[in-house]
C-alpha cells in the first residue's frame, strides 16, 4: 500500500448524502459555510457553479470536489436576474433527497422536496418532476455530501487547491474512471436495494479518490531544486480557508491551545501544508511517511528512517524540512497525537492501549503530550466527545 492510500483510509468518509437535482429556468441554489466535503457530479445539462470567488461552467459527464469550509452558489447561468429568488440546501443528513427547481414559474424558484426512503416516494417523486418542470428541464446533477474525520484529514485537504480537478488540467484516466463512475451513480441512486448506504459511502470515496489522485498524478516528480517546490505549492499559498481547527473543541481557549505546537514547529501552518504536498512524489520522503502512517506504534529514530528510506540521516533531515518545514520527529509527533485523538473519540481502546497504539513509552508522557497539543487530558478529551455526540 502507498502513502495516499494510507491518507484516504485515515479520512474515513460516513454519514453521506446525496441530493438529486433537477433544475429548469432561472434558478439558483445556495449553499453557506460547512463541515463537509462535498462533490458536483453533473448527469445531464450544464450548471454553473459559483465557488472561491469565480465562476466554472460544469458541463454534463463532469464532477467537481469542493475541498475548503465556505459556501458556494450553483446556479442556471452566471448573468441570471436579480430577481430569482435563491434556494438554500437542505440540512445535511445521511442518505438521499431530491429537489425539484422550476424556475420558470411565476414564483420564481419552486422548491420541491422529496426523500426516496420508500418505493411509494419514489413513485410519487417521478409525477412530481413530470408536473412540474415538463419540457423546461435543463440541468440535472447530484450533490454529494459527506463528513470525514477533520483532524486526521488536516494535512491532505490543506495541501489541496479549493476545488478539483483543476479546469486547467489534460486528463487521461480520471475521464474513463468519472465514466464508469458515473454510470454506478445513476444505478444506485435510482433504486432502493439492501446495503444502499454502504455502497453511497463507498461511490463517495471513489470520487474523492479519483479527484484527488488526478491532482497529485499533474504533479511533476519531485527534484532537489528550490523552484520547483514554490512552483508546486504556488496553487494553494492562497487557499481561502484551511481544514486547520482540531475537532471536538469546546471553548476558543481549547482552539489556541491545540495549535500551539503545530505553530511554534514553523513560521505558518499554511506554509508547511503547502510543501506537505509535494513530499507524496519524493520517492524517498513517501516512503518515510509511508513508515510513520503505517507504524506508528513503532519506536522510530531518525537512523532509522534514513535507513529505511535510502538516504542519511543528515539528507532525510534536511529534505523533509524543506518540503514539509519540520523535522521528521515533529511531524512523528503530530501524527501520533492525532491518531491517538481519532483513537479516543472510537471509544474503542483503553487510553493505556491508545499510548501503547501510538508509540509513547508510559502513560504519562502520552498524556503530557497530548494535553500540550489538544489542552486536555485524554480523558477529559474523551468525556467531552461522548458529552458531545449524545447532544
Amino acid at each position: 500500500m502507498d502513502i495516499l492510500s494510507r491518507l484516504f483510509d485515515e479520512m474515513h468518509l460516513q454519514q453521506v448524502q446525496y441530493i438529486s437535482v433537477q433544475a429548469g429556468g432561472e434558478w439558483r441554489l445556495e449553499q453557506h459555510k460547512r463541515d463537509y466535503l462535498t462533490f458536483i457530479v453533473v448527469m445531464s445539462g450544464e450548471i454553473v457553479l459559483y465557488y472561491a470567488n469565480q465562476y466554472q461552467s460544469i458541463t454534463a459527464n463532469n464532477m467537481i470536489m469542493l475541498t475548503s469550509k465556505q459556501g458556494y452558489r450553483i446556479q442556471s447561468s452566471p448573468d441570471i436576474s436579480k430577481a430569482v429568488t435563491s434556494t438554500d440546501m437542505p440540512a445535511h443528513k445521511q442518505g438521499q433527497i431530491n429537489l425539484v427547481i422550476n424556475g420558470s414559474s411565476r414564483k420564481n424558484d419552486t422548491l420541491i422536496e422529496t426523500h426516496t426512503d420508500t418505493n411509494i416516494e419514489n413513485k410519487e417523486s417521478e409525477q412530481i418532476k413530470s408536473t412540474q418542470i415538463k419540457s423546461t428541464m435543463l440541468a440535472r446533477f447530484i450533490v454529494v455530501r459527506s463528513q470525514f474525520d477533520r483532524d486526521m484529514a488536516r494535512p491532505l485537504l490543506s495541501s489541496l487547491p479549493d476545488s478539483l480537478p483543476q479546469p486547467t488540467q489534460q486528463h487521461s484516466a480520471y475521464n474513463e474512471v468519472v465514466k464508469i463512475g458515473l454510470q454506478f451513480f445513476q444505478l444506485e441512486v435510482g433504486l432502493q436495494r439492501p446495503g444502499k448506504s454502504t455502497m453511497l459511502e463507498r461511490l463517495a470515496s471513489m470520487l474523492m479518490i479519483e479527484c484527488i489522485r488526478e491532482y497529485v498524478e499533474q504533479l511533476e516528480t519531485v527534484s532537489s531544486s528550490k523552484q520547483y517546490v514554490t512552483a508546486v505549492t504556488h496553487p494553494t499559498k492562497q487557499k481561502a480557508e484551511l481544514w486547520a481547527d482540531a475537532p471536538w473543541q469546546l471553548t476558543p481557549k481549547t482552539a489556541v491551545e491545540s495549535l500551539a505546537d503545530d505553530r511554534s514547529s514553523s513560521a505558518t501552518k499554511e506554509h508547511n501544508n503547502a510543501h506537505w504536498l509535494a513530499a507524496l512524489k519524493d520517492p524517498y520522503l513517501s516512503k518515510t511517511l509511508y513508515l510513520m502512517h503505517s507504524y506508528p506504534q513503532e519506536a522510530w529514530t531518525l537512523q532509522e528512517l534514513a535507513k529505511e528510506s535510502g538516504l542519511s540521516r543528515s539528507s532525510l533531515s534536511a529534505r523533509f524540512r524543506q518540503l514539509i518545514g519540520i523535522t521528521p520527529q515533529a511531524y512523528l509527533s503530530h501524527y501520533r497525537l492525532r491518531l491517538a485523538a481519532r483513537f479516543l473519540r472510537q471509544e474503542q481502546y483503553s487510553i493505556g492501549k491508545i499510548s501503547e497504539l501510538v508509540g509513547y513509552a508510559s502513560d504519562h508522557s502520552f498524556s503530557g503530550a497530548f494535553k500540550r497539543r489538544y489542552g486536555q487530558s485524554p480523558s477529559h478529551y474523551r468525556k467531552a466527545f461522548i458529552q458531545k455526540s449524545v447532544k
